[in-house]
């Protein structure tokens, strides 16, 4: 099964072990003062910051707080219409044209079964197929993380407690990057994974349930392995929304961290791997180490 959307919960209550690796130390390579990176799962509640011992003291010694957007900007009324935009199919692609009526009929009920008897396939009709596995799998996640709140998204809190500390705020990619990146991909590799989905709910949920518990106990190793699982992912998949990615933001940071200490909190699958971004800021001659 080809889940793109699993990576997209990452691009996801107890208390972090001793072990936990999702806060790293950067330093060295001529640094006067060391940048941290943390990976962040974009539906968890946001308590898992204060689980995270010394979260609050690297948050108030840092000049500069990076994301993978600037969350308040992704909010604009400009931003929500190109997402918007970026999220609408062809004319001739769209949901009842990529799929027949009885895949229809299956999606309806995988809706119907997470939002409710008055929701259906044809609601999403101008939609890519992209966007509703983006609407299921956030659903799924809700089920998986009973107190996440969405006005309280982990991204958007360090963000705003960055702010209040009177932080500087920046973004890896623009909001035009990352449509690109989600909804990008031909839309019927897209219907494709959307289908995989439908048909294997039960494996799928699983996983996210797996990811979620590798994240509460900050292993980077098992999340690594769930997302490079060719049953879950296509190498296609992996490639665009994550390791091209990586490259692209090591190059940003490249610039950006012999100015300043800064905190860079991106999705946690960003981080393993020897394409992720903890090998790629090693190659550039940093140290990288677990706080």
């Amino acid at each position: 099964m080809k889940k793109t959307a699993l990576i997209v919960m990452l691009l996801m209550f107890s208390v972090f072990g001793a072990e936990a690796q999702i806060l790293w130390k950067i330093s060295g390579n001529g640094l006067e003062r060391p940048s941290y990176l943390l990976g962040t799962h974009h539906v968890a509640p946001v308590t898992v910051l204060d689980s995270l011992s010394g979260f609050g003291d690297i948050l108030a010694g840092v000049d500069k707080v990076y994301g993978e957007l600037v969350m308040s900007e992704s909010n604009t009324p400009a931003a929500q219409q190109l997402m918007a935009m970026a999220a609408m199919a062809p004319a001739d692609s769209t949901l009842s044209k990529v799929f027949s009526p009885a895949q229809m009929d299956s999606l309806t009920g995988m809706l119907q079964s997470y939002m409710g008897p008055q929701v259906t396939a044809d609601a999403f009709e101008p939609f890519k197929p992209a966007m509703v596995s983006t609407v299921i799998s956030m659903a799924q996640a809700q089920q998986i993380f009973p107190g996440f709140d969405p006005s309280r998204q982990l991204d958007t809190e360090i963000q705003s407690r960055a702010k209040a500390l009177g932080k500087e705020i920046g973004g890896l990619e623009t909001v035009e990057q990352q449509c690109a990146v989600l909804f990008g991909g031909s839309v019927a590799g897209q219907a494709s994974d959307l289908l995989d989905a439908v048909r294997d709910e039960e494996y799928a949920i699983e996983m996210a349930r797996k990811l979620a518990t590798a994240y509460i106990e900050g292993d980077l190793k098992r999340i690594l392995a769930i997302i490079e699982d060719p049953r879950m992912v296509s190498s296609d998949a992996t490639d665009r929304l994550i390791n091209r990615r990586n490259a692209d933001w090591v190059r940003v940071l490249a610039a950006l961290l012999p100015t300043a200490s800064v905190l860079i909190a991106v999705g946690a699958g960003h981080l393993p791997g020897d394409k992720g971004l903890i090998t790629l800021l090693r190659r550039e001659g940093y140290t990288v180490e677990k706080v």
